[in-house]
């Protein structure tokens, strides 16, 4: 029987306390009030019914780290309030006119909202550990600030990102994670590194997957050109080229050298989702996320037209769209028996970033939610978890360097305009290995050093930096990282430390002596 594995990949930047909109906390209150709450609600109803499709959510570090703030929290019960009371007015306003269905639809789901975060006394955490003790879904770990591996300029910066993402994961769910999301699905194997900026030193470098399976991680997701393009090894030999040529190799478990496991995303079923021109997001009758009514902010429209300008939106019909959500999640489950039919034995590898659902596709965890529903009517196919899916047979393939971005390699967040963001990532990296060696400074200093380190290697900054969605945020954030991490190096008074560690208090087992080598 085939194995369709959902995988989820629940990631945002750190932003608590560093500014609320266009892009700070409020991003992660959106996604906490249209992904994560409705996700748990989905599970919910899917364990009352009795329905035993499981499925993969990586949860990274540090969204772990934010969604348990009591900060974070407390904004986030204001913040919904406060859209609630939007919502209100806005049904005022719209009675008797066509934007009425859409207005007592936010009314309602802003209620609920409020009433689901309060039943779980704001603990989001915690409930999706019950989802994972009671066997509905399985958690999985990341880097701890979604560092981009292959260009991280050391072993040690490396290292130190998977050891504090799985201690970090650990802490929240009671679990050793042996599934790891590999931030953008990028990779690079073991052998001659040269640094694209000065810094770090030339030489062998540890292949990605090596670091992984020493922090008992046993694995992980790749796309799909990794595998296509990889090189089968023995014992499969020559024979096996054939089914790397033909995009076959991505229904395959494979296992690196190293021992680590690995899927490859599934392109036809991520072009059903992710693509702008045939994805099911792009449908008419789906809320339109970029207009928003210009009193209260709220979405009242709905796609109409991909192309057509935001002033010429139909309003929109929820009905309408959650049905249309229903069909849509019944011609993925007949696309996925069409695979499985094709691979009677192979596994189908369907991996999103989570808050595509629900967020930028508002209707989109009710489509994930009865997909999981109809797929245990399937008889060709079984829907499992990651760590099911890798069990068995593996294909033994050695990977080549690369990412889901653009271009397949690292373009995206390694270009002319980020740079400058790679030498101060090294140059800190370089001076956190040179600090820790000396044990001069306080373990405090050093512990909130490391955090900035962190928090400075997130791969989000030259995403954003390269995207121009938020480019003078992203730019104004790594540099407040890299000049706080040297001023503390510098020296600081210890109201100057408790200040920082205020501001960026993610990680509290930090452990710099990961910076003395492996």
């Amino acid at each position: 029987m085939a194995r369709f594995a959902l995988v989820l990949h629940g990631h945002l930047p750190y932003v608590r306390a560093h500014g609320m909109w266009p892009f700070g906390e409020e991003t992660l209150y959106e996604a906490m009030a249209e992904t994560y709450l409705p996700l748990l609600r989905a599970l919910e109803r899917l364990w009352q019914e009795g329905v035993e499709a499981r499925f993969t959510l990586g949860i990274t570090p540090i969204l772990a780290e934010q969604l348990a703030d009591a900060r974070i929290r407390e904004g986030f019960w204001a913040y919904a309030q406060d859209r609630l009371e939007r919502a209100q007015g806005d049904y005022l306003r719209y009675q008797g006119t066509e934007l009425e269905k859409s207005a007592r639809h936010q009314v309602g789901f802003w209620e609920l909202t409020l009433d689901h975060f309060h039943s779980l006394s704001g603990e989001i955490l915690p409930a999706f550990r019950r989802a994972q003790d009671r066997g509905q879904v399985e958690l999985i770990t990341s880097n701890a600030t979604h560092g981009y591996s292959p260009l991280l300029g050391y072993d040690e910066a490396l290292w130190a990102q998977i050891k504090t993402g799985v201690a970090t994961h650990r802490r929240h769910f009671a679990q050793h994670p042996t599934g790891f999301w590999l931030p953008e699905m990028a990779y690079r194997p073991r052998g001659p590194w040269k640094p694209p900026v000065e810094g770090p030193p030339e030489g062998i470098r540890a292949g990605v997957d090596e670091l992984l399976m020493r922090a008992g991680i046993r694995y992980t997701f790749v796309d799909a050109h990794l595998v296509q393009g990889g090189k089968p090894l023995a014992p499969y030999g020559e024979a096996s080229l054939g089914l790397v040529e033909s995009g076959e190799a991505t229904f395959y478990v494979h296992e690196l050298e190293s021992g680590l496991r690995v899927l490859a995303r599934n392109q036809e079923t991520a072009l059903q989702v992710w693509s702008a021109d045939y994805g099911y997001p792009g449908e008419g009758l789906y809320r339109e996320f970029h207009r928003k009514d210009p009193l209260s902010g709220l979405h009242h429209w709905r796609v109409t037209h991909r192309k057509a300008d935001l002033a010429a939106k139909a309003p929109y019909d929820p009905e309408a769209a959650f049905a249309k959500a229903r069909e849509h999640a019944a011609h993925f489950v007949g696309l996925v028996r069409r695979l499985a039919q094709g691979h009677p034995e192979g596994v189908i590898l369907a991996p999103y970033d989570a808050e595509l659902f629900g967020h930028w596709w508002y209707e989109g965890v009710a489509w994930l939610e009865e997909v999981l529903r109809l797929l245990v009517q399937e008889e060709g196919v079984q829907a499992v978890t990651a760590k099911e899916a890798v069990q068995g047979p593996a294909l033994r393939t050695a990977l080549p360097e690369g990412s889901w971005g653009r271009g397949g390699d690292h373009r995206v967040w390694l270009n002319e305009a980020t740079r400058d963001y790679w030498r101060r990532v090294y140059r800190a990296e370089g001076a956190m290995r040179e600090a820790v060696r000396r044990g001069v400074l306080p373990p405090k200093v050093l512990q909130q050093a490391m955090r900035e380190l962190l928090l400075l290697e997130a791969s989000d900054w030259p995403f954003l930096i390269d995207t121009g969605q938020a480019r003078e945020y992203a730019e104004e954030r790594y540099k407040a990282h890299a000049e706080r991490f040297f001023r503390l190096l510098q020296g600081v008074s210890p109201e100057e430390l408790r200040a920082l560690e205020e501001e960026d208090n993610p990680f509290p087992e930090a452990d710099p002596r990961l910076y003395l080598g492996l």
